[in-house]
């Protein structure tokens, strides 16, 4: 009786060690990943119909004005330059689109670290955690979220599966879904010898 209660104590406390290790090893990569991102987020105002089409809009507008300045960066903090620099041009170029659709919404671009649940874009996976981001709220701020990777510039590619081909996403595919095996080591020797 007290052998097989060790044992399963033994059982017990080994796999919170695989799990823990497992765990930790989940944050230090999205740690280490988010040390290298910015992330740009389009929040609606609401979930309707007609604020999930400007939200959209606006998203084009920025994207679409900030490609060229993305084009040559090289490093995170080059980007970040280019995003302070560049955010009273955010809000203007969201605040046009807004009028332009006949809106009168409010718009509050503010870069800092915010908390994102895991994403995926295309084969690349995003696990959750605290990411260095651009973000623009329209109005309440309470509709459906947009998000893209600002850099390395990938909310520029064209398709998902241009995303496949870009140079910049190639240093991202630590995060591709790849399957898992756990084995324990034990077992495997055991394997061996019989």
């Amino acid at each position: 009786m007290k052998c097989s209660r060790k044992f399963i104590y033994a059982i017990c406390i080994l796999i919170g060690l695989i799990v823990s290790s497992f765990w930790s090893y989940r944050i230090y990569v999205q740690h280490e990943f988010a040390s290298e991102l910015i992330r740009f987020h389009v929040i609606a105002n609401s979930d309707s119909f007609q604020d999930q089409s400007l939200k959209l809009h606006v998203r084009d507008v920025v994207v679409e004005e900030m490609k060229n300045k993305f084009r040559n960066t090289n490093s995170r903090e080059e980007a970040e330059k280019i995003v302070l620099n560049s955010m009273d041009e955010i809000k203007a170029l969201a605040h046009k689109q807004i009028q332009r659709e006949g809106k009168d919404y409010p718009v509050k671009v503010m870069m800092g670290d915010f908390y994102f649940p895991t994403k995926s874009y295309g084969s690349l996976t995003l696990p959750a955690g605290d990411y260095h981001a651009v973000r623009v709220i329209i109005g309440e701020g309470q509709g459906k979220n947009w998000w893209c990777v600002l850099f390395p510039p990938l909310c520029f590619v064209d398709s998902v599966e241009d995303l496949e081909e870009n140079e910049t996403a190639r240093g991202l595919k630590v995060f591709e879904k790849d399957k898992v095996e756990f084995r324990l080591k034990c077992v495997d020797v055991l394997k061996m010898f019989s």
